[in-house]
């Protein structure tokens, strides 16, 4: 049985920006995904904030194409399942405004909530204490690489 997780852009990068902090752990998760070990859950638009993050960063256009092809084949494989905006935008809206969030941000955050799952992210936004115990009241958990990938 496959635990289901809400993968953010921050974790998602980190499976094509090399040298970031916390890899090895994004890797494995994005093996557990590939897998079905992990059943991948992330807002629709979260293809393309990985996009604008390799941009950011300088990757080539080829890259940065062939990235976001390979998260859509996923996504058509249903190994990281698109949310549409359509099923979060009213959760979103609710988050965004009640816990001071960008619009991407809080449509990772409705994925969880709307799913009923845990989010992993590496977003400082989406690590903040109000976010956390929001989570945590109902009874879902703000995850990081370090604690759901980390070497015990």
């Amino acid at each position: 049985m496959s635990r289901t997780l809400v993968v953010d852009a921050s974790v998602a990068v980190k499976w094509f920006k090399k040298g970031e902090d916390f890899e090895e752990e994004a890797l494995s998760l994005k093996d557990d995904v590939l897998s079905s070990m992990v059943a991948g859950l992330a807002p629709e638009l979260m293809q393309l904030e990985v996009c604008r993050a390799l941009l950011k960063a300088g990757y080539s256009s080829e890259k940065i194409r062939e990235t976001h092809a390979t998260l859509s084949e996923m996504d058509e494989l249903g190994f990281l399942k698109s949310v549409p905006t359509s099923a979060l935008k009213s959760e979103a809206k609710d988050l965004m405004v009640d816990l001071n969030l960008y619009v991407c941000d809080a449509l990772s955050l409705a994925t969880a909530v709307v799913s009923s799952s845990d989010l992993l992210t590496e977003d400082r936004h989406l690590l903040k204490t109000e976010v956390r115990e929001a989570m945590n009241r109902l009874g879902l958990r703000t995850l990081r690489l370090k604690d759901a990938y980390g070497r015990k």
